[in-house]
């Protein structure tokens, strides 16, 4: 797991410091070199800048304990997570570790507590335990884990600082010899070996330290997974515009939609756009210009490769329309000019899919090939929400389908695209 582990303290003369940190590495410099420690104080060092506790591991990765990090960056960090762990993040009901958050440098895990000592000021220190880590999601994940943890290690330090300061308090009541001096002289702070009285409390530390390095890495692992991978895991039986001939490009014998566009004149292209993604009837009728080229342009704007599946976009001579259908006729008259005969009018605000379009063909940096896949990502993506709000439904629950149609983005403009969709591409 790639995190930094410190041990922190408030020192009556140089405030909120980290001690003593744990951090997994490759580099071998990192066992050797010196610590960059600056403070003289008794209570501000823990193993001194010369030493450094080492575990290996037998895939190569090194867990160092040290007085500072080799980074300065981090070391900075450091110490800003030891200011605010001691100052203000603080659980209110002391059990279990606080989370926060900083997305220039990293989020932290803290747990404050307090430790025994006759010689402090209120008789007490603050120390504090900070996982360091730059993977949020991670962190929350572990939390409960390392969090628990944190409160074993502590309790621990706290039980050998009683057994110590209850010890020195038999030999002299430093609470009485206040009162009677009213002497407020504390002098420097004591180190953690001197107020837990173990001699390898620091190697224990490390051995903690360690243990949840590890067990932060087993517990969680991420894997990378790549579009086409993530798709077939989601929908192993649907098909992407990663497989193999899934979005041919147009065929010889149809046109582009922007030479449709262009054939047709805008107003009247838009027409037909918005018909066809609604499922509208579309019925082509021409004197100088194959329908079939129209009808395999306007078959590219639906999630089906196959044409044979888009019912509703006919040639003249293949369907008889009826007075009394919802029925949008294309007509091409004699100077093949076109126009569009339909009883109703698209709405002032379109489906968020025909919006989408319609910005990516005025996209001049889009030629036809890459214009034509884009449009095929774009039916992918409403495809995949048409199929969520689908299995939504079926469970009953009106209200969680509201709040996801408010997560997917999908508006009242999109309801009709969304119902055609769900009942003919999602079988």
């Amino acid at each position: 797991m790639n995190a930094i582990i410190g041990m922190c303290h408030f020192c009556e003369a140089h405030g909120p410091r980290p001690l003593f940190c744990t951090f997994s590495t490759d580099d071998e410099t990192h066992t050797t070199e010196a610590s960059k420690h600056t403070v003289q104080c008794s209570g501000c060092t823990s193993i001194g800048p010369d030493t450094v506790f080492v575990s290996r591991e037998d895939n190569g990765v090194i867990f160092c304990s040290r007085e500072s990090v080799p980074n300065n960056d981090v070391t900075a960090f450091l110490r800003q997570a030891a200011l605010r762990s001691i100052t203000c993040e603080m659980s209110w009901n002391k059990e279990g570790g606080v989370v926060y958050f900083s997305d220039t440098h990293g989020h932290v895990l803290s747990l404050m507590f307090q430790v025994k000592d006759t010689r402090a000021r209120g008789l007490k220190r603050l120390f504090s335990i900070v996982v360091l880590m730059k993977d949020k999601m991670l962190l929350l994940n572990i939390t409960p884990v390392l969090s628990e943890h944190m409160q074993k290690i502590a309790k621990e330090l706290q039980q050998q600082a009683i057994a110590v300061y209850e010890n020195e308090q038999s030999i002299c009541s430093q609470r009485a010899l206040r009162l009677k001096t009213g002497r407020n002289d504390f002098g420097q702070s004591r180190s953690l070996v001197q107020l837990t009285g173990d001699e390898d409390i620091f190697k224990k530390l490390h051995s903690h330290f360690t243990w949840m390095l590890r067990t932060g890495a087993v517990t969680y692992s991420e894997t990378l997974y790549t579009s086409q991978d993530l798709l077939r895991k989601l929908t192993p039986t649907s098909h992407t515009i990663f497989e193999e001939n899934s979005c041919p490009s147009p065929q010889d014998h149809s046109m582009s939609l922007r030479e449709l566009a262009n054939l047709l004149g805008k107003a009247v292209f838009r027409i037909l756009l918005y018909c066809t993604l609604t499922g509208i009837d579309i019925v082509i009728k021409t004197q100088h210009t194959e329908p079939s080229s129209i009808i395999n342009s306007l078959s590219s704007l639906m999630p089906s490769g196959d044409n044979h599946n888009i019912s509703h976009i006919k040639a003249e001579s293949c369907v008889q329309v009826l007075p009394s259908q919802d029925v949008c006729i294309l007509e091409e008259t004699e100077n093949s000019n076109f126009d569009c005969k339909w009883t109703h009018s698209i709405p002032v605000k379109c489906p968020t899919l025909m919006k989408k379009i319609e910005n990516a063909m005025e996209n001049t940096k889009f030629n036809d090939a890459v214009l034509h896949q884009h449009i095929k990502s774009l039916q992918l993506e409403w495809l995949g929400i048409t199929r969520t709000l689908k299995a939504a439904l079926l469970t009953g629950k009106p209200d969680a389908v509201k709040n996801l149609e408010q997560v997917l983005g999908v508006t009242k403009q999109d309801e009709l695209l969304v119902n055609y969709w769900s009942n003919t591409f999602c079988n």
